[in-house]
Protein backbone atom coordinates (compact mmCIF):
# COMPACT_ATOMS: atom_id res chain seq x y z
CA UNK A 1 0.00 0.00 0.00
CA UNK A 2 1.46 3.50 -0.96
CA UNK A 3 0.58 5.91 1.50
CA UNK A 4 -0.92 9.41 0.73
CA UNK A 5 0.81 12.85 1.92
CA UNK A 6 4.00 10.88 3.99
CA UNK A 7 5.99 14.04 3.34
CA UNK A 8 3.97 15.07 6.29
CA UNK A 9 4.47 12.65 8.40
CA UNK A 10 8.96 12.49 8.20
CA UNK A 11 8.91 15.07 9.79
CA UNK A 12 6.38 14.71 12.61
CA UNK A 13 8.84 10.98 12.83
CA UNK A 14 11.52 13.01 12.97
CA UNK A 15 10.52 15.01 16.17
CA UNK A 16 9.23 11.61 17.53
CA UNK A 17 12.77 10.33 17.50
CA UNK A 18 14.53 13.33 18.75
CA UNK A 19 11.97 13.36 21.55
CA UNK A 20 12.64 9.77 22.33
CA UNK A 21 16.49 10.05 21.92
CA UNK A 22 16.25 13.12 24.71
CA UNK A 23 15.67 10.03 27.58
CA UNK A 24 19.48 9.61 28.37
CA UNK A 25 19.64 13.29 29.25
CA UNK A 26 18.64 12.45 32.71
CA UNK A 27 21.43 10.42 33.33
CA UNK A 28 25.05 11.34 33.62
CA UNK A 29 27.43 10.98 30.38
CA UNK A 30 30.01 9.73 32.49
CA UNK A 31 28.37 6.54 34.48
CA UNK A 32 29.46 4.87 30.97
CA UNK A 33 32.75 4.50 31.96
CA UNK A 34 34.53 1.63 34.02
CA UNK A 35 35.06 1.63 37.80
CA UNK A 36 38.51 3.73 38.09
CA UNK A 37 40.01 4.25 40.95
CA UNK A 38 40.09 8.61 41.15
CA UNK A 39 42.09 9.77 43.50
CA UNK A 40 39.76 11.39 46.51
CA UNK A 41 41.27 14.90 47.33
CA UNK A 42 41.78 15.35 51.03
CA UNK A 43 44.13 17.90 53.67
CA UNK A 44 47.46 16.37 53.66
CA UNK A 45 47.89 13.11 55.47
CA UNK A 46 48.51 12.74 59.19
CA UNK A 47 52.23 12.14 60.71
CA UNK A 48 51.54 8.02 60.80
CA UNK A 49 49.18 5.74 58.33
CA UNK A 50 46.25 4.14 60.34
CA UNK A 51 46.38 0.31 59.91
CA UNK A 52 42.46 -0.44 59.10
CA UNK A 53 40.72 -3.89 58.67
CA UNK A 54 37.36 -4.44 56.38
CA UNK A 55 35.52 -7.77 57.77
CA UNK A 56 32.23 -7.04 55.96
CA UNK A 57 30.01 -4.30 54.05
CA UNK A 58 26.68 -5.26 53.55
CA UNK A 59 23.29 -4.79 52.39
CA UNK A 60 20.36 -4.37 55.46
CA UNK A 61 17.74 -2.39 53.68
CA UNK A 62 15.97 -5.67 52.62
CA UNK A 63 14.65 -4.06 49.57
CA UNK A 64 14.02 -5.94 46.58
CA UNK A 65 14.33 -5.31 42.80
CA UNK A 66 10.98 -3.97 41.55
CA UNK A 67 9.52 -6.84 38.40
CA UNK A 68 6.35 -8.16 36.92
CA UNK A 69 6.61 -11.31 38.45
CA UNK A 70 4.79 -12.18 41.37
CA UNK A 71 8.14 -13.68 43.25
CA UNK A 72 11.63 -11.50 43.18
CA UNK A 73 14.57 -12.77 44.46
CA UNK A 74 17.40 -9.99 43.37
CA UNK A 75 17.95 -7.31 45.62
CA UNK A 76 17.92 -3.69 44.67
CA UNK A 77 21.47 -2.88 45.63
CA UNK A 78 24.79 -5.45 46.01
CA UNK A 79 24.37 -7.45 48.68
CA UNK A 80 28.24 -7.39 48.98
CA UNK A 81 29.26 -3.77 49.17
CA UNK A 82 32.94 -4.69 50.24
CA UNK A 83 34.48 -4.14 47.35
CA UNK A 84 33.50 -0.49 46.55
CA UNK A 85 34.74 0.35 50.22
CA UNK A 86 38.26 -1.43 49.75
CA UNK A 87 38.37 0.47 46.24
CA UNK A 88 37.47 3.48 48.13
CA UNK A 89 40.60 3.42 50.76
CA UNK A 90 42.98 2.29 48.12
CA UNK A 91 41.75 5.61 46.14
CA UNK A 92 42.76 7.69 49.55
CA UNK A 93 46.62 9.46 48.92
CA UNK A 94 49.42 7.41 50.38
CA UNK A 95 49.91 8.35 53.81
CA UNK A 96 46.20 8.08 55.33
CA UNK A 97 45.56 4.01 55.64
CA UNK A 98 47.24 0.96 55.69
CA UNK A 99 44.65 -1.57 54.54
CA UNK A 100 45.24 -5.33 55.80
CA UNK A 101 43.05 -8.19 54.59
CA UNK A 102 40.26 -9.35 56.62
CA UNK A 103 37.16 -10.71 54.88
CA UNK A 104 38.91 -13.64 53.46
CA UNK A 105 41.34 -13.92 56.72
CA UNK A 106 40.35 -17.91 56.69
CA UNK A 107 41.90 -18.44 53.56
CA UNK A 108 44.93 -16.14 54.16
CA UNK A 109 45.25 -18.52 57.22
CA UNK A 110 45.05 -21.63 55.44
CA UNK A 111 47.78 -20.51 52.57
CA UNK A 112 49.83 -19.35 55.23
CA UNK A 113 50.19 -22.49 57.26
CA UNK A 114 50.57 -24.40 53.85
CA UNK A 115 53.49 -21.86 53.06
CA UNK A 116 54.78 -23.03 57.05
CA UNK A 117 54.77 -26.46 55.87
CA UNK A 118 56.42 -26.18 52.37
CA UNK A 119 59.00 -24.32 54.24
CA UNK A 120 59.84 -27.13 57.13
CA UNK A 121 59.90 -29.62 54.62
CA UNK A 122 62.28 -27.90 52.33
CA UNK A 123 64.46 -27.01 55.33
CA UNK A 124 64.58 -31.22 56.55
CA UNK A 125 65.09 -32.27 53.31
CA UNK A 126 68.34 -29.51 51.97
CA UNK A 127 71.47 -29.09 54.11
CA UNK A 128 74.04 -27.10 54.37
CA UNK A 129 77.98 -26.73 52.93
CA UNK A 130 78.86 -28.68 56.30
CA UNK A 131 76.35 -31.15 56.36
CA UNK A 132 73.90 -29.15 58.44
CA UNK A 133 70.10 -28.66 57.97
CA UNK A 134 69.27 -25.05 56.39
CA UNK A 135 67.28 -22.45 59.20
CA UNK A 136 63.68 -22.72 58.34
CA UNK A 137 62.82 -19.42 57.12
CA UNK A 138 60.04 -17.85 59.08
CA UNK A 139 56.82 -15.92 57.76
CA UNK A 140 56.55 -12.44 59.10
CA UNK A 141 53.61 -12.17 61.66
CA UNK A 142 50.26 -10.77 60.34
CA UNK A 143 49.84 -7.09 60.69
CA UNK A 144 47.28 -6.41 63.42
CA UNK A 145 44.36 -3.21 62.06
CA UNK A 146 43.96 -0.60 64.51
CA UNK A 147 40.70 0.60 63.61
CA UNK A 148 38.36 -1.03 61.97
CA UNK A 149 35.37 -0.13 59.05
CA UNK A 150 31.86 -1.29 59.36
CA UNK A 151 30.11 -0.05 56.54
CA UNK A 152 26.63 -1.20 55.30
CA UNK A 153 23.50 0.12 53.33
CA UNK A 154 20.90 0.80 55.87
CA UNK A 155 18.17 2.28 53.81
CA UNK A 156 16.66 2.34 49.61
CA UNK A 157 13.63 4.19 49.13
CA UNK A 158 11.66 4.52 46.20
CA UNK A 159 10.35 6.75 44.34
CA UNK A 160 11.00 9.98 46.95
CA UNK A 161 10.36 12.15 43.89
CA UNK A 162 8.73 11.44 40.53
CA UNK A 163 7.66 14.31 37.83
CA UNK A 164 5.14 13.05 34.99
CA UNK A 165 4.41 15.50 31.98
CA UNK A 166 2.62 14.70 28.68
CA UNK A 167 1.80 17.43 25.97
CA UNK A 168 0.17 16.69 22.41
CA UNK A 169 -1.11 19.00 19.80
CA UNK A 170 -2.48 17.89 16.31
CA UNK A 171 -2.03 14.05 17.17
CA UNK A 172 1.64 14.47 18.01
CA UNK A 173 3.17 14.03 21.68
CA UNK A 174 4.73 12.79 23.93
CA UNK A 175 4.88 11.59 28.04
CA UNK A 176 8.18 12.62 30.53
CA UNK A 177 8.32 10.63 33.88
CA UNK A 178 11.37 10.60 36.13
CA UNK A 179 11.46 8.65 39.18
CA UNK A 180 14.35 9.24 41.90
CA UNK A 181 15.13 6.78 44.48
CA UNK A 182 17.02 7.07 47.56
CA UNK A 183 20.08 5.32 48.84
CA UNK A 184 21.58 5.84 52.18
CA UNK A 185 24.96 4.02 53.36
CA UNK A 186 26.61 4.28 57.02
CA UNK A 187 30.22 4.19 58.11
CA UNK A 188 31.96 3.72 61.31
CA UNK A 189 35.42 3.64 62.78
CA UNK A 190 36.00 1.07 65.86
CA UNK A 191 38.86 1.51 67.83
CA UNK A 192 39.82 -2.90 68.04
CA UNK A 193 41.98 -1.92 71.63
CA UNK A 194 38.86 -0.83 73.74
CA UNK A 195 35.76 -1.57 71.19
CA UNK A 196 34.94 2.48 70.94
CA UNK A 197 33.45 3.73 68.41
CA UNK A 198 35.21 6.60 66.87
CA UNK A 199 33.13 7.96 64.42
CA UNK A 200 30.55 7.48 62.07
CA UNK A 201 28.87 9.11 59.15
CA UNK A 202 25.98 8.82 56.62
CA UNK A 203 25.96 9.25 53.08
CA UNK A 204 22.70 9.52 50.36
CA UNK A 205 22.72 9.57 46.74
CA UNK A 206 19.98 9.56 44.56
CA UNK A 207 19.40 7.13 41.67
CA UNK A 208 17.58 8.54 38.63
CA UNK A 209 14.99 6.48 35.98
CA UNK A 210 14.07 8.35 33.01
CA UNK A 211 11.31 7.19 30.72
CA UNK A 212 10.20 9.15 27.58
CA UNK A 213 7.29 8.38 25.18
CA UNK A 214 6.53 10.00 21.85
CA UNK A 215 3.70 9.42 19.59
CA UNK A 216 2.39 10.68 16.32
CA UNK A 217 -1.07 9.93 14.64
CA UNK A 218 -1.81 10.47 10.83
CA UNK A 219 -5.42 10.20 9.12
CA UNK A 220 -5.99 10.20 5.66
CA UNK A 221 -9.01 9.51 3.45
CA UNK A 222 -8.39 5.54 3.51
CA UNK A 223 -6.17 4.64 6.25
CA UNK A 224 -4.49 5.90 9.66
CA UNK A 225 -0.81 5.97 10.52
CA UNK A 226 -0.15 5.65 14.23
CA UNK A 227 3.88 5.56 15.05
CA UNK A 228 4.74 5.29 18.77
CA UNK A 229 8.96 5.42 19.87
CA UNK A 230 10.01 5.47 23.74
CA UNK A 231 13.26 4.71 25.47
CA UNK A 232 14.02 4.83 29.40
CA UNK A 233 17.09 5.52 31.11
CA UNK A 234 17.94 4.08 34.74
CA UNK A 235 20.97 5.34 36.57
CA UNK A 236 23.78 2.20 38.03
CA UNK A 237 23.03 1.54 41.10
CA UNK A 238 26.72 -0.34 41.75
CA UNK A 239 27.43 3.75 40.85
CA UNK A 240 25.46 4.75 43.06
CA UNK A 241 26.75 2.82 45.56
CA UNK A 242 30.39 3.35 44.67
CA UNK A 243 29.97 7.81 44.85
CA UNK A 244 27.79 7.22 48.66
CA UNK A 245 30.90 4.67 49.87
CA UNK A 246 33.29 7.41 48.71
CA UNK A 247 31.57 10.59 50.32
CA UNK A 248 31.17 8.69 53.42
CA UNK A 249 34.52 7.44 54.07
CA UNK A 250 36.04 10.89 52.75
CA UNK A 251 33.03 12.30 55.51
CA UNK A 252 34.60 9.80 58.63
CA UNK A 253 38.72 10.81 57.59
CA UNK A 254 37.63 14.55 57.97
CA UNK A 255 35.79 14.20 61.47
CA UNK A 256 38.56 12.15 62.76
CA UNK A 257 41.41 14.78 61.40
CA UNK A 258 39.42 17.28 62.86
CA UNK A 259 38.64 15.45 66.74
CA UNK A 260 41.88 14.28 66.56
CA UNK A 261 41.36 10.39 66.96
CA UNK A 262 43.01 10.24 63.42
CA UNK A 263 46.31 10.46 64.40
Amino acid sequence: MRWKGWGNVAPAMVLTLALSGCVWEGVPSEQASTLTAEEIVLPPPPPRALAVGIYNCIDTSGQRRPTGSSQELSTAVPLDCTPFLIESVRSLRPGYLSLVERQHVDELLRERQLATLALNNAAETSKGKNGDPVPVHKLATLRVAEVLLMGQVVAYDRATKEITGGLSINGLGGDHTEVTDLITFSLRAVAVQTGEVLGQTMSTKSVTSVKLDGFDTRVFSTSVLQVELGGAGNEAVGLALREAVRSALVDLIQQGIHTGWWQ
